[in-house]
């Protein structure tokens, strides 16, 4: 029985992307058996399924010592324990696997698909020498590949011009079409905010890069009934727990199952996507929390970058703005409930055009069109 192989180096505990990726490959035939090949660390168990035909594994490197060396290692380790597998397709999901991904499909005769979940080279931890090796391994290796895919036109053009590639498949990572989560009054609840207090929620995780900072002054000058919430886990929270406590308007809410967050969200008057331009791969992304806030129907602010401020603008479904404390506080300060509800009515067109199922026919015609029939 043939495999289709993802590689991953993470722990994989909330890869959503992937998930969704596997899962539809599976429903529609197109493998039989699917693993995700991923890192172990702590208790996390060594093998789990996902499903009927799904699972993955975890491995852990086989050399210890500087992070050069347990990549080595984690290398050695996932070609042991590939012996003796046929595999059919391997997916590369991180550029720093490429080389992997590629030994694996050769040795296999095997496709190779690169499936980008960024602009690989061009993020903010990839500086110096680091980028310098990066570009030469993208390089070296991206024409070997059968097929790329990337979550973005913008991305997608960026490899096109980079690397002379003639075709580079879209497969937006977005949530699946569900009904639009309506208030359920648990955000508020334990906030302790009433009716008529507006909630500007930013969800997810809590690091540089994200506006954070530029909100927290934002909001220093906000007042009542405006309140930034925070909800979720990061090197920040230290900083959002304090100014929370020196500010009434400002608030500390700790991240909440996956499967809870809509019944949060769903509390909020707008939704806060603001992410700073800090390298390329930032400036040209399409964050997921973009589709869940609109699913969740709450209006957007997001960052007035390409791909962002192209799909509030087709739907009319927020606001975009310079990720800076100046900009952000003087939209906010004219922001009413009506004009917010104005943006409201929009989101159920927003959620419906720009839904996973949608993206599944661009999936599923790269797996055709390199001979792997659906």
């Amino acid at each position: 029985m043939a495999l289709n192989l993802h590689i991953y180096p993470s722990t994989f505990t909330n890869e959503t992307r992937i998930l969704k990726i596997i899962r539809s490959l599976k429903a529609h035939g197109v493998f039989s058996e699917i693993q995700v090949m991923a890192l172990r660390k702590g208790d996390l168990p060594s093998h789990e399924s996902l499903g009927e035909g799904l699972s993955v594994i975890r491995i852990a490197p086989r050399i210890g010592g500087p992070r050069l060396l347990r990549a080595i290692g984690w290398y050695l380790a996932a070609l042991l324990a590939l012996r003796g597998k046929p595999i059919a397709c391997v997916n590369c999901h991180s550029l720093p696997v490429l080389p992997l991904s590629w030994l694996i499909a050769k040795w296999n005769g095997a496709k190779l698909i690169y499936d980008t979940h960024e602009l690989e080279t061009e993020t903010l931890s990839s500086k110096g020498l680091r980028r310098t090796i990066a570009r030469i391994v993208e390089r070296l290796f991206i024409h070997r590949c059968d097929s790329v895919s990337v979550v973005g036109p913008a991305i997608a053009q960026w490899y096109k011009d980079r690397y002379g590639l003639e075709h580079v498949t879209v497969v937006r990572n977005v949530p699946p079409v569900f009904t639009q989560a309506a208030p359920t009054g648990k955000l508020r609840a334990a906030l302790g905010l009433v009716a008529d207090d507006e909630i500007y929620l930013y969800q997810g995780l809590l690091s540089r890069g994200r506006g954070i900072e530029a909100l927290l002054e934002a909001f220093v000058t906000l007042c009542a009934p405006k309140h930034l919430v925070f909800m979720g886990y990061g090197d920040l929270e230290p900083e959002i727990r304090k100014m929370a406590a020196l500010h009434d308007t400002i608030h500390f809410h700790p991240a909440v199952r996956p499967d809870d967050i809509p019944d949060y969200t769903a509390d909020a008057n707008v939704g806060l996507a603001l992410i700073e331009n800090l390298c390329l791969s930032y400036y040209y992304c399409l964050p997921n929390k973009l589709f869940e806030y609109a699913a969740c129907g709450v209006p957007i602010l997001a960052s007035d970058f390409p791909e962002m401020q192209s799909v509030i603008t087709e739907f009319d479904a927020g606001w975009a703005v310079k990720p800076e404390a100046k900009a952000i506080r003087n939209t906010i300060a004219a922001l009413t409930p009506t004009s917010i509800a104005a943006k409201k009515a929009r989101l159920s067109e927003l959620a419906g055009a720009y839904a996973w199922e949608n993206e599944e026919p661009q999936l599923l015609a790269m797996y055709a069109a390199i001979g792997l029939k659906t």
